[in-house]
């Protein structure tokens, strides 16, 4: 019996698949914009994108199909596709030929080492794979100076430079492990770093006598062709939209989780539990040594996010999704939702009904060549009787917009429109400010927040293989809260997800109401890809906001200039 299992052992670690890669590919990899063009234009079918990332092997699947179907692609297409043929090679063949490494490197000498950091090849500051295991470790570089001048801050500028590294692999083909953590020091006006929406998520750039930020994500991840269950941090973007992701957007600092997905065929199941921070508070206490002295201490208190999604693809039509979350607080993780299979509505009804939760419908309709057209709905609570109505109970979300690839016959052009609206009182909890839908204060959906809506558009250019050029722009309004001199609020019109609604607030809302509130930004990118792994960004951003009850506007001008090396 022991040989018997044994050799059954052998064989099926023989039949791994050697270079099947299960660790992610990380949402800013522009594989992505990519892999979505080349479903428009349905070259691959089940592409799974509203909830990112997906892991190496799947991209190596998606890559693999398109080879074999260039005559469908521009010429600019083609040249994206080999660079990302040659970065997804080790996934597609299991073969790292002409890759190039520092350690251990197979030039002839030092200079020519360093060298061939110049060169076209994937680089690596090491790599090692055999039959049980990969591993591959790159090194990161940022040069990064901006300037902005304007109402905010007047004239100032900041620089930085970051560094770090990056470790990722796979064991036995099926299980994926990634770390990678950066640190940067700067200079100049740290106000300035905090108006960037992703380097403001950092905590050591709130702590005022530090001239540093950081970042850290890792995590383990099994999978199959069919199961993959995950552990860890990293950045997730969930929801079908192109510029505010309605479930889980980049506005929130990254947060641990633990994630499953199962797929076959046209069906796919999402299940996530993630630990958030609540809301940012003070403590004030006494301590025994010294009675007469009052010391405060900032809190937040921890809390969850749950979600379930169930996925259903028919290529060439449609593909919808549905899908409940739930955020609950003032408690450790409840194992009535750690169940993947359980209805989390059910769930929190028969625990007391104490949790915040919500439903969401999303689609994306694929029945016109090369254009995608999308809509999604959320809703907080759903009381029938008063659907779409102006009781304050009624709260929902709902986006939709289009994406066109190719437009109007110009090769090598997207183009995105989107449409997103909030209404009031929508992600705040009646009976606990830290249910909000929110993590350390920051929404974790669509930015613009409840009692507000936005209109974007965006054009991308891509006039080469290693050049993409962008132009967006958004317009959005809000209804503020009026507020007093001493912070208490005046007038609620629901547009603060931590301040819920209360019994001496209107039953009726109004939307738009309050202090309006109109923003525009429109900005302009720039990235070139200058050789392999060493990228040339600009970006210009200009951001207007008015105040249209007192007439007061703030406009400002940012000028962003960046160098970014893989190693």
């Amino acid at each position: 019996m022991r040989q018997r299992l044994a050799f059954l052992l052998l064989l099926f670690f023989a039949a791994l698949p050697v270079a099947a890669q299960e660790e992610n590919v990380p949402v800013a990899n522009p594989v992505y914009d990519f892999l979505k063009r080349m479903e428009l234009k349905g070259v691959i079918e089940h592409y799974y994108d509203a909830v990112l990332p997906i892991s190496r092997r799947e991209v190596a699947e998606f890559l693999t199909t398109t080879e074999k179907k260039q005559d469908m692609l521009t010429e600019v297409d083609r040249g994206r596709l080999r660079d990302l043929l040659s970065e997804f090679q080790y996934d597609i063949t299991g073969t790292t030929e002409n890759f190039h490494r520092l350690i251990q490197t197979e030039e002839p000498d030092f200079g020519s080492s360093w060298g061939a950091e110049l060169s076209q090849r994937e680089k690596y500051l090491y790599f090692y794979h055999d039959s049980t295991l990969s591993f591959f470790v790159n090194g990161l570089l940022e040069f990064n100076g901006r300037t902005i001048q304007g109402d905010a801050l007047g004239k100032t500028k900041a620089e930085f430079l970051q560094a770090g590294g990056r470790m990722r692999g796979t064991i036995l083909g099926h299980l994926g492990y990634y770390a990678q953590w950066t640190n940067a020091q700067f200079w100049g006006s740290r106000e300035l770093l905090e108006r960037d929406p992703l380097i403001s998520q950092s905590h050591t750039l709130t702590v005022g006598d530090a001239q540093n930020f950081d970042f850290a994500d890792s995590y383990v991840r099994y999978g199959n062709s069919v199961v993959s269950a995950q552990v860890g941090r990293e950045r997730v973007l969930w929801g079908v939209g192109y510029n505010q992701k309605m479930t889980l957007s980049a506005n929130p600092r990254t947060f641990d989780f633990f994630r499953v997905d199962a797929k076959y065929k046209a069906i796919k199941y999402t299940f996530l539990h993630a630990w958030l921070l609540g809301p940012v508070g003070t403590l004030n206490f006494k301590v025994p040594a010294d009675t007469a002295a009052t010391f405060q201490e900032d809190t937040a208190s921890d809390k969850y996010f749950v979600a379930h999604r169930i996925d259903f693809s028919f290529p060439g039509v449609i593909d919808l999704g549905l899908q409940e979350m739930l955020i609950y607080s003032n408690r450790s993780p409840d194992l009535a939702y750690l169940n993947p299979l359980t209805i989390v509505e059910s769930s929190q009804r028969s625990r007391g009904e104490r949790d915040n939760a919500f439903w969401e419908l999303d689609m994306q309709l694929h029945f016109i060549p090369r254009i995608e057209l999308i809509g999604s709905i959320v809703y907080d609570d759903i009381h029938v009787p008063q659907l779409f109505t102006s009781v304050w109970y009624d709260r929902y979300a709902w986006q939709t917009g289009m994406m066109y690839v190719d437009m109007f016959g110009l090769e090598n052009t997207n183009l995105m429109v989107e449409y997103t609206r909030v209404e009031p009182f929508m992600y705040a909890h009646p009976r606990s400010r830290a249910d909000s839908y929110t993590s350390l204060d920051r929404l974790l959906g669509p930015t613009v927040g409840p009692n507000g809506d936005e209109w974007f558009f965006r054009v991308d250019y891509l006039p080469s293989r290693n050049l993409t050029l962008s132009f967006r722009v958004s317009f959005d309004r809000k209804g503020e809260n009026i507020v007093g001199a001493d912070g208490q609020v005046i007038k609620n019109v629901g547009s603060d997800p931590l301040v819920p609604h209360s019994s001496t607030d209107p039953e009726r809302k109004k939307w738009l109401d309050g202090i309006l509130v109109r923003n525009r930004h429109p900005e302009f990118l720039a990235t070139w890809e200058v050789v392999n792994q060493m990228w040339l960004e600009a970006h210009l951003l200009f951001d207007s906001e008015e105040n249209t009850v007192t007439g007061v506007r703030n406009e400002n001008t940012t000028a962003i200039i960046g160098l970014r090396m893989e190693l």
